[in-house]
């Protein structure tokens, strides 16, 4: 694996830690802050009326704008020696080399596989145990989406990812019982329909009345 590569891997779980450590209150100034930032948002969205593009476009217009303003600002300013002078960064031309790509394209392909194989067993209902599990997830989406509407379902999300995973931390023990209790029960609920499927497929037809069998009969 080339340097470059290896690089990349290494942002790469530099912006998983990053994340983790936003969930896990690490830092409670810096989740606080993402956390106010996005209540706000669903604020605007759900009680203002903001429409959702509009909001988005009013925040990368401002980070634009504080963006456009430090760097020419502080230019202005070392021209006329307020401050020191010092050279802005300019935005490179090559992000991803052939090197890193190829280094890259064997876990590349395996994920693909990976995800391609589960979509066509899932489209095949090949494997009943993965069908009956999204058929569930999908229910309970649809069901949810339904009773609080798209934003105040991602709104609960929002706030499940910052209070879970820190609840789960302080409660790891309790919560693990409660999961094995409920995976367990789910587990039988799945074997039972499971095994009345087996036993639909396997039962005998009858014949129509029509044709020479159910006369016979």
């Amino acid at each position: 694996m080339s340097a470059a590569a290896a690089s990349e891997g290494s942002v790469l779980d530099m912006a998983k830690e990053k994340l983790q450590g936003l969930v896990m209150w690490e830092v409670p100034v810096t989740t606080g802050l993402v956390f106010a930032v996005g209540l706000a948002g669903f604020f605007l969205v759900g009680v203002v009326g903001y429409p959702f593009i509009t909001l988005v476009a009013y925040a990368l217009l401002l980070h634009l704008l504080a963006r456009f303003a430090y760097r020419h600002g502080k230019t202005i300013l070392g021209e006329l020696n307020v401050i020191e002078k010092s050279t802005m960064p300019k935005a490179p031309s090559t992000f991803v080399s052939v090197d890193d790509v190829s280094a890259s394209l064997p876990q590349i392909v395996e994920a693909v596989n990976r995800m391609l194989h589960a979509a066509a067993s899932l489209m095949l209902a090949d494997d009943t145990s993965l069908a009956l599990k999204w058929m569930a997830g999908l229910y309970a989406f649809a069901l949810a989406s339904r009773l609080l509407g798209s934003t105040g379902l991602f709104f609960l999300l929002f706030v499940c990812a910052f209070t879970l995973p820190k609840g789960y931390e302080q409660k790891k023990e309790e919560v693990d019982q409660a999961a094995a209790m409920l995976l367990s029960k789910a587990k039988e609920l799945s074997a039972v329909a499971v095994a009345k499927l087996g036993e639909l497929r396997k039962a005998p037809t009858k014949p129509a009345a029509g044709t020479k069998e159910g006369k016979a009969e």
